[in-house]
């Protein structure tokens, strides 16, 4: 190989060089491409691993991956090394999120699937062009709403491998170029200042400690006059119930009043803030889904099993009881950057 090269290479075409008869062509159309995907590399000391084989001929669904080093979280939860472990493991199996979608609907895992993805979104009043960060976007059906709907440019992350796995064999049926995905974690991943107009989070940042640092994380992300659009699991004022302390410590969230909440996002930076609370709303999906379990019971059974059908009617029913006591409740946050 190393005799190849050598003679090879000296005044090797860009066609000769990525193996291919079509490589100066693609180098123009995809270098850039992949490019954009780095933070800006100005000053900066790159190793290029592979520099004289960059392409594959004919191959449709390429995927570029950007690997960024950060140090892993020291927060260990139920024996699991990392959060990611747990959320893979524990919350987020790829069974477990597959029982979810058959309830939320088609490629959704929060409450009330698409219809209230649609309800939300609408209130952002996209426009085609813009670009959007979706933060713990699940199996993508957000991702793919928006840019479907709207022609917005979408980047979905989420911290679970099992979820970016699910949005990135989806994506391949959906074919929106304007899609992409990452395994990122939200307070570690960095974007430069002003990168997006829009910050979208449905029901994730639940998971988040320091919600504030996040949040200034996002304000910085955002151009002036971007917004943020943000639906969380909140809770009502202590003390709690005995099984709420314990189904939050499980869980593993951290949860604010929605008043709380919206005041993390203001000492954020941001402008214009709403927090409103949407527990009525969630009590009204929740028994829609309820319903939906009742109606395809056999199709659940079936497909997986009825201990399987149990557990979804189970953790359904115990939210409507967690918001019945006033513990669990719903909250939508709406704010923009000056």
């Amino acid at each position: 190989m190393i005799k190849f090269w050598k003679e090879h290479s000296t005044m090797a075409s860009v066609d000769e060089m990525v193996l291919d008869n079509r490589g100066r062509e693609l180098t123009e159309q995809e270098l850039p491409e992949i490019l954009s995907l780095l933070p800006s590399l100005a000053g900066k000391r790159v190793l290029d691993l592979g520099a004289g084989i960059g392409s594959i001929m004919n191959i449709h669904n390429q995927i570029c991956w950007l690997l960024e080093k950060v140090p892993r979280s020291k927060v260990i939860q139920g024996g699991f090394s990392t959060f990611q472990q747990f959320l893979d493991n524990r919350q987020y199996t790829r069974q477990g999120n597959l029982h979810y979608e058959k309830i939320f609907g088609a490629g959704y895992i929060s409450t009330g699937g698409f219809s209230t993805t649609k309800e939300f979104v609408d209130l952002l009043n996209l426009k085609p062009g813009q670009k959007v960060l979706d933060v713990g976007c699940g199996m993508g059906g957000g991702a793919f709403y928006m840019a479907k709907t709207f022609g917005v440019e979408v980047l979905g992350l989420d911290l679970s491998e099992n979820m970016v796995e699910i949005a990135m064999e989806r994506a391949i049926d959906e074919k929106l170029p304007m899609v992409h995905f990452e395994l990122a974690d939200a307070t570690k991943r960095s974007f430069e200042e002003g990168s997006f107009d829009v910050i979208y989070s449905r029901d994730t940042i639940l998971h988040i400690d320091d919600k504030l640092a996040l949040f200034k994380r996002f304000h910085s992300w955002l151009r002036p006059g971007g917004q943020l659009l943000i639906s969380d699991y909140c809770c009502g004022e202590k003390p709690w119930t005995p099984s709420f302390q314990e189904y939050v410590q499980q869980r593993g969230y951290i949860l604010y009043t929605v008043k709380q909440y919206g005041e993390v996002i203001e000492e954020a930076g941001f402008c214009s803030v709403r927090a409103e609370d949407r527990t009525a709303r969630l009590i009204q999906a929740t028994q829609t889904e309820l319903d939906r379990a009742d109606a395809i019971k056999g199709e659940l059974i079936k497909e997986f099993s009825e201990e399987d059908y149990l557990a979804i009617v189970n953790r359904w029913s115990d939210k409507l009881q967690r918001c019945d006591t006033g513990d669990q409740r719903w909250g939508l946050f709406y704010a923009t950057k000056h």
